[in-house]
């Protein structure tokens, strides 16, 4: 068959099978050669790479799969125990924990001992063996600090810290958190001491310090540039917001939680920081609810649903849906999903926020008997958590959600009228509220992560003490007893079905109780700030008193009227509140007592023969000084002025009957402080000192830093705490030259003897004077004095 012979049909016919044959072929054994083309390019890509790419290279560029396969070729070829560290960690991050931990084992009796010790402590940290966790990192750090390699030391620092935070042992975790950062220091290490502060960040946000928080943060974002660190940080800046908002109930933090959430989303997203992912959507969700972008909010839960593939956030998603239903106004939603959920809720603190949003639409739908029903379960929620922690709780977000459901089940007895309950509730709440006006911290500038963590360990020594006093315990019959004998006005700001604040005022007069609701507090707060910032102007002390003060306890009498303020409303100026054009003051005494007063059996006070006189610690006040002379002279004793009024002479001395105390104070971490000579006095420290004394008088020197209201109240609580009988302080700074007057008014006229009337008539001859200063102070008792029988 020539080459140009065209094919006959049967010759043609014969062809086509083998063409098809040929092509059939070609087909299959092309990409069979292509393939094997390929896989030789990948042999011999990895074998170079493997001879190019050493395994501390591999461990930080590869996948961890792919890096164990380069070192544990160098490690067989090498037997280096610093390769062998570097196996055992990419092992350790491919979850083959197993043969890691062999590795490690193997390498303790090497050069690298700490290391290994490091590896076998992140091994156990996953296993959730937390102690052998924390062992073996402590013996990394010794290790590491023998050798003086301080970036290791400071890794080590950081993750005992990280166990320690999760156990709530804030202060030795802030402890090894400024160690962290010292070492990573002297390792000119930036990226560690970043993680060291991001660390930090952590710690003090759950220790409570939110000013330390935010200075912590700030260190870290300065010295991370990585996406997937810069993320971390601005997850925990987003959580930051969240935690304000919930001890504050502010709207603009969550609109910065949300922009603090949406970068971080966008730093992790682009980092494929997958696990970090699922927790933002989450966050996102909850805050992008509290600002009302409900489809939003929607979205980023089913994101987290996706994210969440094995249903380990199933119970919390399940409660984003309900919380996104609530703030949507689906109530019957909300409350059919918490229901469900209720059951399968094993935190605590998760309980007590369930039971309070479901307690919140019960009083929407005015279901009282509901809203009380789920009041109670947070609140028996709330006792079994204090029952297992007697020290109580220092982070105020956590006190102030465990505070939440009394306040709502005050409000649902006290609209269903039944008003003894509701009073027994009232005071269980205010007592609940005086731990933590003793540890309140300021918004100034946050000291050292060690200077915190040594406050933090002194609350722990003191708060015991100061638990167990008997202004913070609850006695029922002692409190109905004195109620009983007495006219009283407390006022409490309690959260409404709306979470907005609604003032409730209970009187008390011998015994007829009368519990009424005054209606949005956030309607009184331009008067009530007026009147705070001008307390002797009329206008504002007639409208607020017309409305505060009722008319059973607006006469002429010399029986004191006991007032309880709730803690948004103490630094309110109560005395200087008009009735018929006279201010209270000038009609009854009035005592300020922390919580509704127990009756207590006492003898009549006896001339004060002891007393112990503090002033000027620093030197610079002056009026303090001679004030402090003239007391002391009443008194027969020698006034401890300037170097000699220490923290020894207040806590140490012997026991005495009147403390005079004119010293700078302020309010700082742990509470109110007094600043003498050789260090600064807290709050707790004072309350669990037992000093006993029957009168103790802050003068207006002792506020002469102080503007805010926690002082005297943080202060005059903890002299109470400790076993004084009665407290003068003032509620907010005042001027020299009044505080001079009153004071010399008030020892004059034996003020020491008869404090409460004294101070009483003295306040009211000054506001006959239009005197600028008189309405800021006020005396605080606990107790009601009953005569002996």
């Amino acid at each position: 068959m020539g080459m140009g012979q065209p094919l006959t049909p049967a010759s043609a016919s014969a062809e086509r099978p083998r063409q098809h044959r040929i092509r059939r072929a070609i087909a299959l054994w092309v990409p069979a050669l292509t393939l094997l083309g390929v896989a030789a390019l990948v042999v011999k890509s990895f074998v170079f790479s493997e001879r190019e790419v050493d395994c501390v290279t591999a461990s930080r560029s590869m996948t961890p799969g792919n890096a164990v396969l380069v070192c544990q070729r160098e490690y067989q070829r090498t037997r280096r125990p610093l390769t062998g560290i570097y196996l055992a960690d990419v092992l350790r991050r491919s979850d083959n924990l197993a043969e890691a931990a062999g590795i490690a084992k193997e390498l303790l009796s090497t050069e690298v001992r700490g290391d290994a010790q490091q590896i076998l402590a992140k091994i156990a940290k996953a296993q959730n063996r937390i102690d052998d966790a924390i062992a073996a990192f402590q013996d990394a750090r010794q290790w590491h600090r023998e050798h003086g390699n301080h970036a290791e030391l400071a890794r080590d620092d950081q993750a005992l810290a990280e166990l320690q935070i999760d156990a709530k042992q804030f202060a030795v975790a802030l402890q090894l958190l400024e160690e962290c950062v010292s070492e990573s220091r002297a390792a000119a290490d930036e990226l560690i001491e970043g993680y060291c502060h991001l660390s930090g960040a952590v710690g003090t946000m759950r220790a409570g310090d939110f000013v330390g928080t935010e200075q912590e943060l700030d260190l870290a974002k300065h010295l991370l540039s990585d996406d997937r660190d810069l993320a971390r940080v601005a997850y925990w800046r987003g959580n930051l917001e969240q935690e304000m908002v919930r001890s504050a109930r502010r709207n603009k933090r969550n609109n910065r939680a949300v922009a603090a959430f949406e970068q971080a989303l966008e730093l992790a997203t682009r980092a494929r920081a997958s696990a970090l992912l699922l927790h933002l959507y989450m966050n996102l969700a909850f805050s992008r609810a509290e600002v009302g972008n409900f489809d939003a909010a929607d979205h980023d839960l089913q994101e987290a649903g996706v994210l969440d593939s094995h249903g380990t956030y199933a119970n919390q998603r399940a409660q984003l849906a309900a919380r996104i239903a609530y703030r949507r106004g689906n109530l019957a939603l909300a409350f059919s999903l918490n229901e469900n959920l209720y059951p399968k809720v094993e935190d605590d603190d998760e309980k007590i926020e369930v039971s309070v949003v479901q307690a919140r639409i019960a009083l929407a739908q005015h279901d009282l008997p509901a809203a009380v029903t789920w009041a109670r379960r947070g609140v028996d929620a709330a006792e079994k958590i204090r029952a297992a922690n007697p020290t109580g709780e220092l982070r105020p977000w956590i006190l102030a959600s465990r505070r939440e459901p009394l306040e709502v089940l005050f409000t649902a007895l006290a609209r269903a009228g039944k008003v003894d309950e509701a009073v027994a509730v009232f005071d269980r709440w205010q007592g609940s509220a005086l731990l933590a006006e003793m540890v309140r911290r300021s918004s100034g500038p946050s000291p050292a992560l060690s200077a915190t963590a040594a406050m933090i360990q002194q609350l722990t020594q003191w708060l015991p003490a100061v638990s167990s006093s008997a202004l913070l315990a609850s006695d029922g019959r002692a409190v109905t007893e004195a109620l009983g004998k007495i006219d009283l006005v407390a006022l409490a700001v309690a959260a409404d079905e709306h979470e907005k604040g609604e003032l409730w005022r209970l009187t008390a007069n011998h015994g007829r109780l009368k519990l009424e609701s005054l209606g949005a507090v956030d309607a009184l707060q331009e008067r009530l700030a007026q009147f705070q910032g001008t307390p002797t102007d009329r206008g504002p002390a007639g409208e607020l008193g017309a409305l505060l003060v009722p008319d059973g306890v607006a006469h002429k009498t010399t029986e004191p009227l006991y007032v309880v303020l709730d803690a948004p409303l103490l630094g309110l100026p109560f005395v200087a509140l008009r009735r018929n054009d006279q201010p209270l003051i000038a009609m009854r005494p009035v005592i300020r007592t922390p919580r509704l007063p127990t009756a207590s059996v006492c003898e009549p006070r006896a001339d004060v023969r002891d007393a112990l006189v503090l002033a000027d610690a620093a030197g610079d006040l002056p009026d303090a000084r001679q004030e402090a002379s003239k007391v002391a002279s009443l008194f027969g004793t020698t006034p401890l002025i300037g170097d000699a009024a220490t923290s020894t002479a207040l806590l140490g001395g012997k026991p005495v009957s009147l403390m005079h105390i004119a010293v700078h104070g302020d309010v700082e971490t742990g509470g109110g402080r007094l600043r003498l000579h050789d260090r600064a006095v807290s709050a707790p420290e004072i309350a669990a000192s037992k000093l006993h004394p029957s009168l103790v008088v802050l003068s207006s020197c002792s506020t002469a830093r102080a503007s805010v209201p926690e002082f005297a109240g943080s202060l005059s609580t903890a002299f109470l705490a400790a076993g004084a009988g009665q407290v003068i302080a003032t509620l907010r700074q005042v001027s020299d030259p009044g505080s001079k007057e009153l004071m010399t008014r008030f020892y004059e006229a034996r003020g020491a003897n008869d404090p409460v009337h004294v101070l009483a008539n003295v306040q009211a001859a000054l506001a006959a004077r239009n005197d600028g200063d008189w309405p800021y102070f006020a005396i605080f008792s606990s107790q009601v004095c009953m005569p002996p029988r």
